[in-house]
Protein backbone atom coordinates (compact mmCIF):
# COMPACT_ATOMS: atom_id res chain seq x y z
CA UNK A 1 0.00 0.00 0.00
CA UNK A 2 1.38 3.91 -0.62
CA UNK A 3 1.91 5.74 2.87
CA UNK A 4 -1.02 8.29 1.93
CA UNK A 5 -3.48 4.81 2.22
CA UNK A 6 -1.32 3.38 5.33
CA UNK A 7 -1.77 6.86 7.17
CA UNK A 8 -5.18 6.71 6.30
CA UNK A 9 -6.01 3.91 8.40
CA UNK A 10 -3.60 4.44 10.87
CA UNK A 11 -5.89 7.64 11.48
CA UNK A 12 -9.22 5.70 11.05
CA UNK A 13 -8.49 2.99 13.32
CA UNK A 14 -6.76 5.51 15.56
CA UNK A 15 -9.69 7.88 15.71
CA UNK A 16 -12.25 4.77 16.47
CA UNK A 17 -9.99 3.51 19.25
CA UNK A 18 -10.08 7.04 20.51
CA UNK A 19 -14.17 7.33 20.50
CA UNK A 20 -14.28 3.65 21.97
CA UNK A 21 -12.08 5.53 24.77
CA UNK A 22 -14.26 8.02 25.35
CA UNK A 23 -17.86 6.68 25.46
CA UNK A 24 -16.48 3.73 27.44
CA UNK A 25 -14.91 6.51 30.14
CA UNK A 26 -18.15 8.64 30.12
CA UNK A 27 -20.23 5.53 30.30
CA UNK A 28 -18.56 3.95 33.37
CA UNK A 29 -18.36 7.77 35.02
CA UNK A 30 -22.61 7.33 34.67
CA UNK A 31 -22.77 3.97 35.48
CA UNK A 32 -20.46 4.65 38.69
CA UNK A 33 -22.47 7.44 39.85
CA UNK A 34 -26.02 5.57 39.78
CA UNK A 35 -24.46 2.71 41.33
CA UNK A 36 -23.14 5.01 44.33
CA UNK A 37 -26.92 6.32 44.56
CA UNK A 38 -28.47 2.67 44.67
CA UNK A 39 -25.83 1.36 47.20
CA UNK A 40 -26.55 4.54 49.39
CA UNK A 41 -30.42 3.89 48.73
CA UNK A 42 -29.84 0.08 50.02
CA UNK A 43 -27.77 1.06 52.80
CA UNK A 44 -30.49 2.95 54.43
CA UNK A 45 -29.21 6.29 52.91
CA UNK A 46 -31.45 7.99 51.13
CA UNK A 47 -29.00 10.24 48.94
CA UNK A 48 -30.07 10.02 45.51
CA UNK A 49 -27.80 11.93 43.22
CA UNK A 50 -28.97 15.67 42.41
CA UNK A 51 -31.03 15.61 39.21
CA UNK A 52 -28.63 18.59 37.89
CA UNK A 53 -25.42 16.31 38.14
CA UNK A 54 -26.94 13.37 36.07
CA UNK A 55 -27.84 15.86 33.62
CA UNK A 56 -24.03 17.03 33.57
CA UNK A 57 -22.57 13.70 33.38
CA UNK A 58 -25.34 12.66 30.51
CA UNK A 59 -24.36 15.94 28.58
CA UNK A 60 -20.55 15.49 28.86
CA UNK A 61 -21.08 12.26 27.86
CA UNK A 62 -22.88 13.63 24.28
CA UNK A 63 -20.12 16.22 24.12
CA UNK A 64 -16.99 13.55 24.56
CA UNK A 65 -18.22 11.24 22.24
CA UNK A 66 -19.59 14.58 19.55
CA UNK A 67 -15.87 16.07 20.39
CA UNK A 68 -14.41 12.70 19.37
CA UNK A 69 -16.11 12.23 16.37
CA UNK A 70 -15.09 15.93 15.45
CA UNK A 71 -12.01 15.10 15.32
CA UNK A 72 -12.48 11.49 13.91
CA UNK A 73 -13.67 13.79 10.66
CA UNK A 74 -11.08 16.23 10.79
CA UNK A 75 -8.56 13.33 10.07
CA UNK A 76 -10.74 11.36 8.07
CA UNK A 77 -11.01 14.64 5.96
CA UNK A 78 -7.47 15.47 5.75
CA UNK A 79 -6.14 12.17 4.90
CA UNK A 80 -8.61 11.93 1.69
CA UNK A 81 -7.72 15.75 0.73
CA UNK A 82 -4.02 14.36 1.52
CA UNK A 83 -4.51 11.12 -0.71
CA UNK A 84 -5.71 13.68 -3.22
CA UNK A 85 -3.50 15.80 -3.56
CA UNK A 86 -1.33 12.94 -4.14
CA UNK A 87 -3.21 11.23 -6.95
CA UNK A 88 -3.24 15.09 -8.48
CA UNK A 89 0.16 15.58 -8.48
CA UNK A 90 0.80 11.92 -9.79
CA UNK A 91 -1.58 12.42 -12.48
CA UNK A 92 0.19 15.85 -13.24
CA UNK A 93 3.56 13.93 -13.29
CA UNK A 94 2.02 11.34 -15.97
CA UNK A 95 0.34 13.87 -18.19
CA UNK A 96 3.90 15.60 -18.33
CA UNK A 97 5.37 12.56 -19.41
CA UNK A 98 2.80 11.65 -21.94
CA UNK A 99 3.15 15.14 -23.19
CA UNK A 100 7.31 15.55 -23.34
CA UNK A 101 6.90 12.09 -24.78
CA UNK A 102 4.27 12.71 -27.87
CA UNK A 103 6.60 15.59 -28.60
CA UNK A 104 9.55 13.55 -29.38
CA UNK A 105 7.77 10.78 -31.41
CA UNK A 106 6.29 13.96 -33.74
CA UNK A 107 9.80 15.61 -33.67
CA UNK A 108 11.25 12.06 -34.94
CA UNK A 109 8.22 11.70 -37.47
CA UNK A 110 8.48 15.38 -38.52
CA UNK A 111 12.43 13.98 -39.26
CA UNK A 112 11.41 10.87 -40.92
CA UNK A 113 8.59 13.14 -43.50
CA UNK A 114 11.63 15.65 -44.21
CA UNK A 115 13.70 13.02 -44.98
CA UNK A 116 11.52 11.11 -46.97
CA UNK A 117 10.28 14.19 -48.83
CA UNK A 118 14.18 14.98 -49.75
CA UNK A 119 14.22 11.18 -51.01
CA UNK A 120 11.70 11.32 -53.02
CA UNK A 121 12.27 14.71 -54.41
CA UNK A 122 16.16 13.64 -54.77
CA UNK A 123 14.69 10.51 -57.02
CA UNK A 124 12.17 13.12 -58.70
CA UNK A 125 15.32 15.63 -60.23
CA UNK A 126 17.21 12.15 -61.06
CA UNK A 127 14.54 10.82 -63.31
CA UNK A 128 13.82 14.07 -65.07
CA UNK A 129 17.71 14.27 -65.15
CA UNK A 130 17.37 11.04 -67.08
CA UNK A 131 14.70 11.92 -69.10
CA UNK A 132 16.37 15.14 -70.28
CA UNK A 133 19.39 13.37 -71.15
CA UNK A 134 17.42 10.97 -73.15
CA UNK A 135 15.63 13.35 -75.05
Amino acid sequence: MSAPTDAFIDNFVGGAQRTQEAVTSAMTDVVRTWTDALTGIAGGQPTLPDAQVVVDRWFDVAQTVLDTQKAFAKTVVGAGTQAAEVVTEQATKAAETVRTQTEQVVGQASKAADAVGEQAASTARAARNASAKKA
